[in-house]
């Protein structure tokens, strides 16, 4: 199965002479419909939060506030700063159309999201619900017995519950066709940072339950017997810990679904029924290939996590409240090719990539960094346009250095600290080939720096259904710079177009393990005069009043 995956790898990568397969037009009959409904389901209307600023972002990577207790209204906060609506946009004489607060491959959001949750005034049995952004509410898929719930919580610190992440791959396929598996977990990682940023805000924590497999995981969530090209695939279950002060030991990092509870599901037929997301599918073998290849048996306990490195703090610039910010990020469509950033806003974006302190977020996922990132400098202020590098970890640098070529000067930048691991490989103006390489994207070039993030593939030989997981911290990380650029007042873009081995060729990488997996651009967006903005629940509470 890993040669398969690596296979997939090869065969989707873009490059000078071809692009990899896809419709190659957009089949607006057929697209897909961007929300998963669960018809004759019951429903739980969540109330719908008034917008507030909640704590200074920069400040809350290092120092999350105190718990909030979980209730139906907390949990509906959390889920209106990570997974709902959070815009919807218009042009003249077109439908409008929706943004949310996590960010998908050109707006078609394959991630659905569910939860597992104990009794609560208001939603009395304990069970599994969907989560509907588009209603803010929670379908019930499964109501679970009291004893039932307690079986599956018994190891785990009181008061914890569950977020369960699935991805509908055809929603990203209409478009992209075979590069859709990349997508959808770059999309899952985009999701699994905002519920982490949301759930600090709660003073909550959160984790990857790392030993819990895909087919369990598919039972719970009640989609194991979604079948077809609009099957849902269980993807991850996510801990979220309401006490602050729980012990995350290793009993939490091999936690598994309670076998006996899941033998007892298997029969039990789950509320409600899945939409129809189109009328018709174009085949894509490549993607089932992939799809299977990568299915994730469970078992695994994760990494110990290392021991960070001191980096420069976080010193705040502004008190732009975090809340906010994770609801008013949007991605540019273009950049202006003028604003610069400055030094200090640069440094705090950087330090913002590392692991510091408690590792949040990055302690979100059980393993040890795989990905460095590697910039196009543009304008920074201070900072000679060229190309860089930031080890996310000591142990990329050896291999990094014999893979890259051999003339990059590998130099600390004047005035950078010591103690961050960001150096200088060569001197020169990279905008044409930033863009070149980002599939001719003048947005590449624009913007004050673009990125590529290089994750280390070797694992993958050995354990396939780690490759999603790549996608998943390459996602997280375009996150966290979506939102240090709009804490520095401008704009960030995931690019999932590029020529892989263009960027390869570039800085030396002649194949395995290091590959590009997701590229990125910061800037000053370009704003469309032609588009309107309407609040994401203006009609629900309309409604409501």
């Amino acid at each position: 199965m890993a040669s398969s995956i690596l296979a997939y790898h090869t065969s989707s990568k873009h490059s000078f002479s071809g692009y990899a397969d896809s419709p190659g037009f957009l089949d607006w009959e057929n697209q897909p419909d961007p929300f998963r409904r669960f018809e004759g389901s019951p429903e739980t209307l969540l109330d719908l939060p008034s917008d507030e600023a909640g704590p200074c972002y920069d400040l809350l990577l290092d120092r999350p506030p105190e718990p909030a207790p979980l209730s139906l209204r907390s949990l509906s906060r959390f889920l209106y700063e990570s997974l709902a609506l959070s815009a919807w946009k218009q042009a003249a004489h077109s439908s409008p159309w929706s943004l949310r607060v996590n960010p998908s491959s050109g707006n078609l959001h394959p991630t659905e999201g569910y939860l597992l949750l104990p009794p609560l005034s208001g939603n009395e049995s304990a069970g599994v619900f969907h989560y509907s952004p588009l209603r803010h509410s929670l379908e019930a898929r499964r109501f679970l017995g009291a004893d039932q719930w307690e079986e599956i919580v018994a190891s785990l610190p009181p008061g914890t519950f569950f977020v369960g992440l699935s991805s509908i791959y055809w929603r990203e396929a209409w478009k992209y066709g075979e590069r859709a598996f990349r997508y959808c977990h770059h999309d899952l990682g985009h999701a699994l940072a905002t519920l982490a940023l949301s759930a600090r805000i709660r003073g909550w924590r959160s984790l990857v339950l790392p030993a819990v497999g895909a087919p369990e995981l598919a039972r719970i969530l009640a989609v194991e017997n979604q079948q077809g090209p609009e099957a849902e695939h269980a993807d991850c279950l996510l801990a979220i810990f309401p006490n602050r002060n729980a012990r995350l030991d290793g009993a939490t990092r091999s936690f598994q679904l309670p076998s006996a509870l899941l033998a007892t599901l298997r029969d039990q037929r789950p509320l409600g029924d899945p939409n129809r997301l189109s009328s018709d599918h174009l085949p894509w073998p490549l993607l089932e290939q992939a799809i299977i290849s990568a299915a994730y048996p469970g078992g695994w306990s994760g990494e110990e996590p290392l021991s960070y490195p001191t980096v420069p703090p976080v010193v705040p610039l502004s008190s732009e409240g975090a809340s906010l910010l994770l609801r008013r990020r949007r991605s540019a469509m273009a950049m202006d090719g003028k604003a610069s950033i400055s030094p200090d806003s640069f440094l705090r974006i950087l330090s913002q990539l590392l692991p510091r302190g408690d590792g949040f977020p990055f302690s979100l996922l059980p393993w040890r960094p795989k990905v460095s990132l590697l910039f196009f400098v543009h304008r920074v202020e201070g900072l000679s346009p060229g190309l860089y590098l930031l080890l996310r970890s000591p142990a990329h640098e050896a291999s990094l250095r014999r893979e890259l070529r051999p003339e990059f000067a590998w130099q600390t930048p004047p005035g950078f600290p010591d103690a961050l691991p960001f150096c200088q490989l060569a001197q020169g103006d990279f905008r044409e080939l930033a863009a070149k390489i980002s599939c001719y994207q003048t947005i590449a070039s624009g913007g004050c720096f673009a990125l590529a993030m290089l994750a280390d593939l070797s694992g993958v030989q050995e354990r396939p259904w780690f490759y999603p997981r790549l996608f998943w911290e390459c996602g997280l990380l375009g996150q966290l710079l979506y939102l240090g650029a709009e804490a520095a007042g401008l704009q960030g873009t995931g690019i999932g177009c590029y020529f892989d081995d263009g960027l390869h060729d570039l800085v030396g990488i002649r194949g395995l393990p290091w590959q590009s997996l997701y590229h990125f651009a910061v800037g000053r967006g370009v704003v469309d005069r032609r588009l309107q903005t309407q609040p994401a629940y203006a009609r629900l509470r309309r409604a409501a009043d």
